[in-house]
This record gives C-alpha cells, structure tokens and sequence, in this order.
C-alpha cells in the first residue's frame, strides 16, 4: 500500500462527503480534521514500515511526508471547491501547485501562490530560482516534514526532528493575523518572532488558503445547502 492509499483508507473511513459538507460550511473545522487525518495517516505508514531497518530515521520519512502533504492538499482543494493548478511548467520551471491559477499570475504575481513541497535536498536552491519568478516572496509556501527554511512561509507537520521520531504534531501556540503575509527580509535570525511568522502548522494550510483568496477578492466560497 502506497501513500496516497494510506491517505484514502483514513478518508473513506472518516467518509468523504462528510467531510466537504464540513469544510464548504465551516472551512476553520479542517485545522481539527487536519490533525486528526495526518495522525491517523502517519500512525499507518509507521506500522507498515515498522519492519524496515531504521524506520525511525527522519531521512527515510521525508520524502513520503511530503507525498502525503501533497495529496492531501490536492484532496482538501477539491473538496473545499477552492481554486488551484498542479505540475504546470512557467519559465521551465515544474511549479507542484499554485493557486488560483497561472492566468491570474500572467496578471499580477501578488495574487498568486506558489507552492513547493519538499521532496529532496534540491528544495532550497529550487525556491531561490523559484522566487526569480514570483517577486512577491511571502507569495512562495513551502511544504515540509520539520522546518527547512525561514526566508519563506514554511508549513511543518513537526516543529523538529526530535518531535518526529515521538510522532508529536506541530501546532500553532500563537497567531498574528496583522503579519499573515509578512516575512522578515535579509538576514533571519532563529528567534521567537521568526518562528511564529514562518513556521506554520500544516493543520492550517487550508484555512490560509482560503484567507489569501478572501484578501486578493479571487474567491467566494461555495457551500453545499443542508438537507432538509
């Protein structure tokens, strides 16, 4: 079983449509679900690896993490009905997802998002020739395991790597909604104001989404209407 069959067993069982009537009328309840999904997943891959030699070595985990952040957000956008592209080449570059589309980009970069999921050691010399393209650098998300950068707005399952070895998600302690979309220029320093500005929970990526879409005037939400 691969992991987006891992992803799709937990899915199904939490069922499917349950969740996009959730989200489409309270998309705030998916940082719960979030979590809940990402343990129930993790908890699965452990087990089915729980054989292998160093299964608790973070490098052998990584890359599979970001698969299943990958297919896990391109399932909360389409049950949410938010807008995105994925794998799309602009300026010979593989773009993994942006958001709403490369056509609002062509228009104004400031209303679009990059996505980039890390997936191997190339992801920081990629996001440097990524951000030639999108000028606006908080415009540019990155995805990982535990933190790799704090230049860009990083979204983490765990706040380190001592946090992934006891399977303890990473959560927000604090928010500051006024500098959603601001980052620190230059030369970061690993304080306390760097990390609650960059390192975000996953948890809480949907929601962001959809606030950025709000804010740029590039998306209404739809909802399903209740059954009477």
């Amino acid at each position: 079983m691969d992991i987006t069959d891992n992803l799709y067993s937990v899915l199904n069982r939490l069922g499917k449509e349950n969740l996009q009537i959730e989200f489409q009328n309270d998309i705030s309840s998916s940082i719960f679900k979030i979590k809940e999904i990402l343990n129930k997943t993790i908890e699965t891959i452990y087990e089915t690896k729980s054989n292998e030699k160093n299964v608790h070595n973070c490098n052998n985990f990584q890359k599979p993490l970001s698969n299943l952040c990958e297919a896990f957000l391109h399932f909360l956008l389409t049950t949410s009905t938010l807008p995105s592209q994925r794998r799309i080449k602009l300026r010979d570059l593989e773009i993994d997802l942006i958001i709403p589309d490369i056509k609002t980009f062509s228009k104004d970069p400031s209303k679009v998002i990059i996505i980039k999921f890390d997936k191997d050691s190339s992801t920081l010399e990629y996001i440097n020739r990524l951000n030639v393209i999108q000028p606006y650098k908080e415009n540019i998300w990155v995805v990982s395991s535990t933190p790799i950068t704090f230049n860009y707005r990083n979204y983490i399952i765990y706040r380190n790597k001592e946090e992934e070895h006891s399977h303890n998600l990473f959560e927000n302690q604090y928010e500051q909604d006024e500098k959603y979309y601001h980052y620190s220029q230059g030369n970061v320093k690993c304080d306390k104001k760097t990390i609650q500005s960059n390192f975000v929970s996953f948890n809480k990526i949907l929601v962001d989404i959809n606030k950025f879409l709000i804010d740029t005037q590039q998306h209404t939400s739809f909802k399903f209407l209740p059954i009477v």
